[in-house]
């Protein structure tokens, strides 16, 4: 009879250790999981943090904007004035284009640099791929709006 006691305490000794191995794995894997998810929360919220940085290194120089109304709509160019004004953009021209026959709205990067014109396409929902360099000594302001045809899709963003 005491054979048996034995072999009842050693197998369950046996299930002890194989649970508590079993409990260590998943602590383990537990552990991992946690650790994966906190790196990707910290992965999607430092970009949070840079991109409120770069907007505020954006804003730190008043960007001068002439706005040009290339498709014949009268007052447009004062109406996005007016918006781009909102929007703490320093606007100091207003004018036609050369054409009135344009269809897509484009912002002409002036000085060389390329993030102000961004930003003001940013800010009015211009693709970045509508942004153009076209450098000119004799302007004294940053960028150029040229507002085509589809200025409607740009007035309410």
């Amino acid at each position: 009879m005491n054979n048996i006691e034995n072999q009842k305490v050693f197998n369950t000794n046996k299930n002890s250790n194989q649970q508590q191995k079993f409990l260590a794995v998943i602590n383990l894997l537990l552990a991992a999981v946690s650790v994966t998810l906190l790196i990707v929360i910290i992965i999607r919220i430092l970009p949070l943090f840079e991109k409120e940085n770069q907007q505020k290194d954006k804003t730190s120089h008043t960007i001068q904007v002439e706005v040009l109304n290339a498709c014949g709509t009268a007052g447009l160019a004062d109406r996005f004035t007016d918006l781009l004004r909102s929007r703490k953009f320093d606007v100091v021209k207003t004018g036609n284009f050369i054409s009135f026959d344009i269809d897509n709205s484009f912002v002409i990067d002036r000085v060389g640099n390329k993030e102000f014109a961004y930003a003001l396409a940013d800010s009015i929902g211009i693709p970045k791929s509508n942004v153009i360099q076209q450098f000119n000594k004799n302007y004294y302001l940053d960028v150029t709006l040229v507002i085509g045809k589809d200025f409607n899709n740009f007035l309410n963003h």
